[in-house]
């Protein structure tokens, strides 16, 4: 494992990298293939000079929250041309923002349509900056629009909205990240016989639905109670089913 970074590697140069955060919960790492699996994938897509087995990833991990007795934190692993890191953080939300809800904004960055956005990798500065603008303006986080004004993720997570007995959010189509826990959304939608849609949501609409909520590894899901002073419900009968399966 790496601790050091020389300046003559891509990561340092370039940015070129991927990197997977992990949820460490009672000593395991949850959803841990998934992760792993989408890391590989994002080396073959993006024909990046890495090279890893998933056993030899996943047998590292594991290594890893055994040697350093790990019970509940947030890992990352990052993979690059010189080789690999994992990193070790506090989950930084407690049981008070799971009840208070997060306020966003729509970030100053207009994205466009790119591969990158589809992939986990290290150059992370539009997510950084987006999410530190909305910081400073008093929101939880940033939503990134593209020039069309279609909603398409937030800096840290994916998005949903509740209409009536309908689940929406932004097609896997679009250039967004597709979260392991967006997928879980999905099948949990499907078992509950729920209506999901996965479609293009302009942010002129957002105003017609009840609810908003996000997701990620580490909070799982969690509401958003205002969009840019736009109010949703803070409670959903939809939701509640939602997140019991979760």
């Amino acid at each position: 494992m790496k601790n050091n970074l020389s300046f003559n590697s891509s990561l340092s140069k370039f940015g070129i990298g991927l990197f997977e955060t992990i949820k460490v919960k009672d000593g395991i790492a949850i959803d841990l293939n998934t992760h792993i699996d989408r890391m590989l994938n994002s080396i073959t897509c993006l024909d990046l000079n890495i090279n890893y087995e998933k056993r030899f990833l996943i047998d590292e991990i594991v290594k890893y929250i055994e040697k350093e007795n790990i019970i509940n934190k947030a890992l990352r692993i990052t993979v690059f041309d010189e080789g690999y890191n994992i990193s070790i953080r506090e989950i930084p939300y407690n049981k008070e923002a799971y009840n208070k809800g997060l306020k966003l904004t729509i970030s100053p960055i207009v994205r466009g349509d790119s591969l990158i956005y589809r992939h986990k990798t290290t150059n992370y500065f539009e997510n950084i900056y987006t999410k530190n603008i909305a910081n400073k303006n008093g929101y939880n986080d940033g939503i990134f629009i593209n020039s069309d004004g279609v909603i398409l993720e937030c800096s840290m997570s994916n998005i949903f909205f509740i209409g009536g007995s309908k689940v929406y959010t932004p097609s896997s189509k679009l250039p967004i990240l597709n979260g392991t826990i967006k997928k879980r959304i999905i099948k949990i939608c499907d078992e509950l016989h729920i209506e999901l849609v996965e479609n293009e949501i302009n942010i002129s609409e957002i105003s017609s639905f009840d609810f908003v909520f996000v997701t990620n590894s580490l909070m799982g899901a969690m509401k958003v109670t205002e969009i840019d002073k736009t109010e949703f419900n803070k409670e959903n009968v939809i939701f509640n089913k939602i997140i019991e399966r979760l």
